[in-house]
């Protein structure tokens, strides 16, 4: 019997000005719809002041993608960079988180007392209330701005009831690769996965950012990660969590070339599934977590 390797296409920043806009948001909708893939879309309650709820342009396209069978999850509150956490240092060393890595510096000892689990618990129900507000459903998944967190973080997240968080990393080496550093591969397991569980509450680490403004000088190295990171998904029994932006997939050195990696991929996966390997599911991560929760 051929086994199950569960593809959770995410995609993150969606309605954060400057970072995602409505034709982005409906041509990756349309990308993963050709390719018959389901995405996870992590969606920002409060972006510049202004509610999801209150953007009509962008809930029409949300519940028309959650009609075409895929989903809408929270991603923080208003996507400020320290709200609820602290992000890992592979993102803090991007060449644009300037501003961040100074605030930082600043007040490292003031964060920690404002990153306590009521207040952290007050900032999930007021993004995920807005959410709910506007897509008319039950949001269930979770992942951070920027991939910070705190201990209180994840404790917030079980009290709050949700199904799963996705605000960890299995491959550090792509933002290696962002950062232009000598990077190694890190191989991903079933004991690395293990190892980012929490208390409580189902995480759903994600492997990597393969499309970030890509450029076509680095294509063929976050190609070559992204098949690396895909085969220890198929060789642990793991689910492949990958993440993209709604515009910066879009917005490299050439229009599209963020899809292009993707169709590669996509097309690799699809053969060595042909072969008889296994049996390729694209899925949601909240169908992941139910899988997990049924131990399949």
């Amino acid at each position: 019997m051929k086994k199950n390797v569960l593809w959770g296409f995410s995609v993150d920043d969606v309605g954060l000005d400057g970072y995602s806009t409505e034709k982005h948001l409906s041509n990756i909708l349309d990308f993963l719809d050709d390719y018959q893939m389901k995405g996870t879309f992590f969606t920002v309650p409060e972006a510049e002041g202004k509610k999801m709820s209150a953007r009509r342009a962008y809930v029409s396209i949300l519940r028309d993608a959650i009609k075409r069978g895929h989903e809408v999850a929270q991603h923080g509150l208003t996507h400020d960079r320290f709200e609820i956490g602290i992000p890992p240092e592979m993102i803090m060393m991007l060449p644009h988180e300037g501003p961040a890595r100074k605030f930082l510096a600043e007040n490292r000892e003031k964060l920690k007392t404002e990153h306590t689990v009521e207040k952290i618990r007050r900032k999930l129900s007021k993004g995920r209330k807005i959410i709910e507000d506007a897509i008319g459903m039950r949001v269930r998944g979770f992942r951070s701005p920027a991939l910070q967190s705190c201990d209180n973080m994840f404790i917030a997240l079980a009290e709050e009831g949700y199904m799963f968080d996705s605000s960890t990393c299995l491959q550090p080496a792509a933002w290696d690769i962002l950062n232009n550093l000598e990077y190694v591969p890190r191989e991903i397991n079933r004991e690395k996965f293990t190892q980012h569980q929490k208390a409580g509450l189902l995480e759903l680490p994600l492997t990597a950012e393969y499309t970030w403004y890509l450029g076509r000088n680095k294509l063929d190295e976050f190609y070559n990660l992204a098949v690396h990171d895909f085969g220890c998904c198929i060789n642990s029994s793991l689910p492949f969590i990958n993440v993209c932006h709604v515009s910066p997939i879009q917005e490299g050195d050439e229009p599209g070339l963020g899809f292009e990696l993707f169709r590669k991929l996509i097309g690799h996966a699809k053969a060595a599934a042909e072969k008889g390997k296994y049996d390729l599911k694209s899925v949601t991560l909240s169908k992941i977590a139910e899988r997990a929760g049924q131990g399949g």
